[in-house]
């Protein structure tokens, strides 16, 4: 049987299955999870394969804009910070998290 090929997965089970890889207390931003799949999706395409995950199925809670802002607080108030809270995430006095310090490198060891 023939090797499946990351190009061939559908973007939306590309996006899901880096979504897994996320690691407690780390972050991904919605470009960046479009760039890791060569654009196969915008970053609001991203949005889209995380939303259509089975619930409970990623840790969705993991992906943030692009400036390390929450962008479910309309649909879910203050659900994300508390999830990202629990992990260790931290928050500057804007509410965004610090990228530089939770941002997820997967190429780096932990």
């Amino acid at each position: 049987m023939a090797k499946h090929r990351a190009e061939e997965t559908p973007p939306f089970e590309r996006v899901q299955a880096l979504v897994k890889r996320i690691p407690r207390g780390r972050v991904a931003t919605y470009g960046q999870l479009s760039r890791m799949i060569d654009g196969r999706l915008t970053p609001v395409g991203v949005g889209w394969a995380i939303r259509a995950a089975a619930e409970g199925s990623i840790p969705w809670q993991r992906v943030v804009g692009a400036k390390g802002r929450i962008s479910t607080e309309r649909e879910h108030p203050g659900l994300q910070r508390e999830m990202l809270e629990s992990e260790g995430v931290s928050f500057d006095e804007e509410g965004r998290v610090d990228l530089e310090r939770h941002g997820w490198d997967p190429s780096a060891r932990r």
